[in-house]
């Protein structure tokens, strides 16, 4: 009789640590009911939330873009000085030729760092070019397909479309490569590779984003004609004031680009909401 009653007998153990899982199962039911719920997304909305398309942009970016203005400026200013001496004197021109040669492609690398930097950084939300910086402009050289390799590929491009039409040759260039870069820029960063110029992602937002490319072509034009409005107003002969002039607008579309395709890309990959 005595062993039946131990048996029927509950351990005070188990049943405290029971308790103890009764309360933290209703304290965790609680937090769950106080949790506030995601708002619901309607995928057949075509409406894209304009907040979440405005980047963060770090003092990184405005500091390398203060360095970068003078560089460009006299890059161009030493790149015009050296065309002059080679004109001049073809042994003095050699003598420049090599340190000039240098000095460019170290500010060639730079800028393409630094542009790449902001396309990448600003496709996540924050606008810093740090971590495409991080080395030296020996490994930025590396970066010069991405850019340079783009641009030279849309020109070609464009030079084939203009083969039948010889007296309009270079402006249907000119303008082709304006047309063909974005698109081609963003394809390449979408699939990795500097000489993958297409990308079929890139490709469907030309119908599901129509407004955005709008937007990029609208941008895009506007700016182009800046410079060349810019250029013609500047221009004097010889061209040291127009150097002056137009390096650092050209620092300056190179940023404000770097900051429209990093956010192209960024509307890209938003779901609707």
């Amino acid at each position: 009789m005595a062993d039946s009653q131990d048996a029927t007998e509950i351990d005070p153990r188990k049943a405290l640590a029971q308790r103890y899982m009764q309360k933290a199962h209703a304290e965790l039911v609680a937090k769950e009911e106080k949790r506030p719920t995601a708002p619901r997304r309607d995928a057949a909305s075509p409406h894209v939330n304009v907040r979440a398309l405005v980047p963060r942009v770090t003092s990184a970016t405005y500091l390398h873009f203060l360095l970068l203005l003078p560089l460009i400026t006299f890059t161009s200013l030493v790149l015009l000085w050296c065309y002059v001496l080679v004109n001049f004197s073809l042994m003095v021109g050699r003598v420049v030729l090599i340190p000039t040669g240098i000095l460019t492609f170290i500010t060639a690398s730079y800028a393409s760092a630094y542009y790449l930097g902001l396309i990448e950084s600003t496709s996540h939300g924050e606008t810093t070019p740090e971590e495409a910086l991080r080395g030296t402009w020996q490994d930025w050289f590396w970066m010069l397909p991405s850019t340079v390799g783009i641009l030279a590929a849309s020109a070609g491009i464009g030079y084939f479309v203009s083969l039948p039409f010889e007296g309009s040759r270079w402006q249907i260039v000119g303008w082709a490569t304006v047309a063909l870069y974005p698109f081609l820029q963003l394809s390449s960063l979408e699939t990795g590779a500097p000489f993958s110029l297409f990308s079929w992602p890139v490709m469907k937002t030309l119908l599901t984003r129509p407004l955005m490319w709008i937007t990029v072509y609208a941008i895009t034009f506007g700016l182009v004609s800046m410079l060349i409005t810019a250029f013609h107003a500047a221009w004097r002969d010889p061209p040291y004031l127009t150097a002056a002039v137009m390096g650092p607008l050209i620092t300056l579309c190179l940023l404000i680009y770097g900051v429209l395709l990093g956010t192209a890309a960024r509307w890209m990959s938003l779901k609707s909401c």
